[in-house]
């Protein structure tokens, strides 16, 4: 049985009219009755009786009707339906991220992403820069947000998506906190706070405090994550640089305060990360573009 056959029967049921239903469909009523006519043939029923110019469905074609109703209702149901189908996506991505943006960037934008496509599985992977770009590297990951730059640039491509800015921040009991502005001199005697070695962040600091402050570089601690160095020096345990987002909400809340040093200001830039000819799944690329349009908002609504 056609289906087209039993639609243009159904229609014509609709319409209880051949001239109607060849205007709807911009269809010849001839070549709608050679139709109806053939799908009688099959089902060796009669479906529609003539009565003068009227048209009447018989018992049997009322009974079919009753059929037809159904079956194309649930056709329209069904192309209704395909549109959210289509949206509906499926799939793992696997992401890496520096410290910073992994923990103040990135989560917002997953969760906008987990709005429109929950069915898609992120696996979000935090590490120092180099740690992230080992896995680059060697392709366990579809693509990275890190803050800084990175050391290998050949095989990779860089997106630069936005530039944030490091801070001097202090306890609010150190003696510093008092002073509105802070001359490099009065950071000698203080300890310094730091990331871990092998961290951009590291290495950013250290260039801060030995090319643009000219300062001796006195370490008092070194710690693997951003949450453990605003502790410390919450606690007064020594100052550190940091990336403002991090520190942002930290200062309005009275547990940090920010200083100012002979009004300097260093940039700290985000980048996207991947490997050159690398192709990417589908959600993946989604996810890039939406952290390549989303990320400065982000950044910026921080500052």
């Amino acid at each position: 049985m056609e289906l087209y056959a039993l639609w243009l029967f159904h229609k014509v049921a609709q319409n209880m009219s051949f001239t109607k239903t060849s205007e709807e469909l911009h269809i010849s009523q001839p070549a709608i009755s050679k139709q109806i006519k053939k799908l009688e043939e099959e089902l060796g029923l009669k479906l529609i009786e003539k009565y003068g110019k009227n048209i009447y469905l018989s018992k049997d074609g009322q009974f079919i009707f009753e059929y037809t109703k159904k079956i194309f209702a649930l056709i329209e149901e069904m192309e209704s339906q395909i549109p959210k189908l289509r949206e509906k996506m499926l799939g793992h991505i696997n992401i890496g991220a520096s410290n910073t943006p992994g923990i103040y960037v990135l989560p917002k934008i997953l969760g906008e992403f987990k709005g429109k496509y929950p069915e898609v599985k992120i696996n979000l992977h935090i590490g120092n820069t180099y740690e992230i770009q080992k896995q680059i590297l060697i392709g366990r990951l579809d693509f990275a947000v890190i803050g800084g730059e990175i050391s290998e640039k050949e095989s990779v491509e860089i997106e630069r998506l936005v530039d944030d800015f490091m801070v001097l921040v202090c306890s609010p009991t150190n003696k510093l906190a008092l002073l509105n502005f802070v001359e490099r001199n009065q950071l000698v005697d203080q300890d310094f706070i730091t990331h871990e070695p092998h961290s951009n962040l590291y290495e950013i600091v250290e260039d801060i405090i030995k090319t643009d402050l000219k300062i001796p570089l006195n370490i008092g601690l070194m710690l693997g994550s951003i949450d453990a160095i605003k502790n410390a020096v919450s606690a007064n345990l020594g100052i550190s640089i940091m990336p403002y987002i991090s520190v942002k909400q930290d200062i309005a809340l009275g547990h940090l305060r920010l200083l100012n040093c002979e009004n300097k200001v260093w940039k700290y830039s985000y980048n996207l990360v991947y490997l050159k000819n690398r192709r990417l799944p589908v959600p993946a690329k989604i996810l890039l573009q939406m952290i390549r349009e989303r990320t400065r908002d982000v950044v910026l609504n921080h500052i």
